[in-house]
């Protein structure tokens, strides 16, 4: 063979495996955050308060909660062992709400799925000038480790490469959680 194609042959590699992440066997699942296959608690009357609980990937759940005009995400095990993603601390302070859809990042075990990140739109609002708060669409990366889910990553979801550097960092290697963005003696959604 020429060198002309094995370039080929490596470009067509390259393509058959584009839905796959750089991690061997990585893919995307997709989970609603809304909708009918959700279960709504009223978690509090006088302010409107709510969870929803939605089927995850991987016999996971996911707890969309909703307070004072601000969203967050809590995994749930199969187990049972509740993650806080405390989105409202250490993905944006502000008001905010969530897309439609989670993006799962999966790994096939022993002909199982099992979760290794998520990876959630978080729509934030810039209040610096509060006569007219500008809307910021964000990524939220979480790693989902064996005792452990955190936010690692947030990044601007504007890009036209946003959803391929999310998921770069979700198959990636292992990073730390991020801390929260408020003082210290300020209350998660205060």
């Amino acid at each position: 063979m020429t060198i002309r194609p094995m370039g080929l042959i490596f470009a067509m590699a390259l393509c058959a495996s584009a839905g796959v992440s750089a991690r061997t066997g990585m893919e995307s699942v997709y989970s609603n955050l809304e909708g009918k296959s959700c279960k709504k608690v009223i978690d509090d009357k006088t302010t409107g308060a709510y969870t929803l609980t939605c089927p995850g990937a991987g016999k996971f759940a996911l707890q969309v909660l909703d307070d004072d005009d601000r969203s967050s995400v809590n995994l749930v095990s199969p187990e049972k062992h509740v993650f806080e993603l405390d989105y409202w601390t250490v993905v944006t302070p502000g008001f905010s709400s969530l897309g439609k859809k989670a993006e799962w990042r999966v790994a096939k075990i022993d002909g199982k799925i099992v979760p290794v990140a998520l990876i959630v739109r978080v729509n934030g609002t810039d209040q610096s000038d509060p006569e007219h708060p500008k809307r910021v669409p964000l990524l939220a990366v979480a790693q989902v480790r064996k005792t452990e889910a955190c936010v690692v990553k947030t990044i601007g979801a504007g890009s036209a490469n946003a959803n391929t550097e999310a998921r770069a960092i979700a198959d990636g290697p292992e990073l730390p959680c991020l801390k929260s963005l408020m003082p210290p003696n300020q209350s998660k959604k205060g």
